[in-house]
């Protein structure tokens, strides 16, 4: 149900975002989250919405505002979206599923007066980023994951080195928990977006390769 009751102010753009990840990493999960959604726009859930609609509004406080009496847009160019059109969006769902998180639900005025609509995702983002990051066995078992596949590979490449080889079997496997763990440690913001893209052509490799060798 909406929550009209009153409360705190929203957060300060520096309070909402001070824990989020750089715009790279931020990207490379919500491209993570989009196929992970089969790359269904309708099928995007709450979090994708609230993070996009949160990287929009980060985007647009870095746009230097055009000098006075100049063109903004240069002429046939389509202008970027307002990032208030993403926060009306997430209002809306949270509205209608009510899975808002923070003090002040999607209907309450103060999202309709001075501080808009962004007012709302930078509140909500907040609490959802807080929640994420408050979640110490949830960090701590991405980070063991990147450390064992970090590992795993080493032993990998140093039984190639001894003309030892792992089975194919193996090497794909360790590939595909490769992925797996970068693509969790870029969901908590740490910054593996080369990691997990190398790991990504990898697997691709040993998967086309994996392929070609079957009869």
């Amino acid at each position: 149900m909406p929550n009209h009751t009153a409360g705190p102010a929203a957060p300060t753009t520096e309070e909402a975002y001070a824990d989020a990840p750089d715009d790279e990493v931020e990207m490379l999960a919500l491209m993570n989250l989009s196929r992970a959604n089969h790359n269904t726009p309708p099928v995007h859930g709450r979090e994708w919405m609230l993070r996009y609609a949160a990287q929009q509004d980060r985007a647009a406080l870095r746009r230097p505002a055009p000098p006075a009496g100049s063109v903004p847009i240069r002429p046939g160019a389509r202008p970027p979206r307002d990032p208030a059109d993403f926060a009306n969006q997430l209002r809306e769902l949270d509205r209608r599923d009510g899975t808002g998180r923070g003090p002040l639900g999607p209907d309450a005025p103060e999202w309709d007066g001075e501080v808009g609509p962004l007012g709302y995702v930078r509140q909500e983002y907040l609490a959802w980023r807080s929640a994420q990051l408050s979640d110490l066995a949830a960090v701590g078992e991405a980070m063991r994951a990147m450390a064992e596949v970090t590992d795993d590979n080493v032993r990998s490449g140093q039984a190639a080195g001894r003309g030892e080889p792992w089975p194919r079997e193996q090497l794909l496997d360790l590939a595909r928990r490769r992925v797996a763990a970068y693509v969790r440690a870029v969901d908590f913001g740490i910054d593996a977006v080369a990691d997990q893209r190398r790991a990504e052509a990898e697997l691709r490799e040993l998967e086309a390769a994996d392929g070609n060798a079957r009869p």
